[in-house]
């Protein structure tokens, strides 16, 4: 176990500014980053964690099994960290870059684009994370703590069970995890994933690509997010139900 580090800002900005010039690296990581490697480009916190890089598993022909399991490592491995200090972008960045290069490179970065530019983006949106959809969808290790972290608070019993079904489509995962509004209401993702996994149970008709989309499209018809989440637990669930089966209507 060893204390975990994080960034300082110049030292982000300085990798950040030169990622066109270190792309070789970012491919096929090899030794260290190419910059922030003195002990001044770091801060040590007071958490301890274990190594992550050997631990992550990488199967490229079925990367939502490998992500589910790689989202409960991460997080209980982390499970120091609060919410707050899961917002730090230095954070992240610094542990795709020191700890869990060949991870982030074999899990996002396996085609290299032709044009530099296309290149620099892929990079950009793997190894760091501006903003909380950045650090929630993209960022190759921050992506998997969230991931566990709304497992855990949705399901605690069975975080695996949440993420095998929330995964197993893109589609699903991106209307529930990738719109801030839904993942960080607990009390609405819940009653939303009561709904799933029942039908998750009974055939998995609900989550066919028109029909998930079209009850998410009737969800935000019956008010949005604010609106749900000022109902009654009962009353949520007959509504959320309702919708359901009006689609699979």
């Amino acid at each position: 176990m060893t204390q975990l580090r994080y960034y300082t800002t110049d030292a982000l900005e300085e990798l950040r500014l030169n990622v066109a010039d270190n792309l070789d690296w970012y491919y096929a990581p090899e030794g260290k980053p190419p910059q922030a490697t003195t002990w001044s480009d770091f801060r040590q916190s007071k958490i301890s964690a274990p190594a992550l890089d050997r631990q992550l598993k990488i199967d490229l022909k079925r990367p939502p099994e490998t992500d589910v399991t790689n989202a409960i490592l991460v997080f209980e491995a982390l499970s120091e960290l609060t919410s707050h200090q899961a917002s730090f972008e230095r954070l992240w960045a610094c542990l795709c870059h020191s700890d869990c290069p060949n991870y982030v490179a074999s899990r996002w970065l396996q085609n290299r684009p032709d044009q530099t530019k296309d290149a620099v983006r892929k990079v950009h949106n793997h190894f760091f994370a501006k903003g909380t959809r950045a650090l929630i969808r993209d960022n190759g290790v921050s992506r998997l703590w969230w991931l566990g972290k709304i497992a855990n608070d949705v399901d605690s019993q069975d975080p695996r069970k949440f993420l095998t079904i929330l995964l197993h489509r893109q589609d699903v995962r991106s209307a529930l995890i990738e719109r801030p509004a839904i993942s960080m209401n607990r009390t609405v993702l819940r009653a939303i994933y009561e709904v799933m996994k029942n039908h998750w149970a009974n055939g998995g008709e609900l989550f066919e690509r028109q029909n998930f989309r079209s009850w998410m499209v009737a969800l935000n018809r019956r008010g949005g997010v604010v609106l749900l989440d000022s109902l009654s637990d009962d009353v949520l669930a007959e509504l959320l139900r309702e919708e359901a089966e009006r689609v699979l209507r």
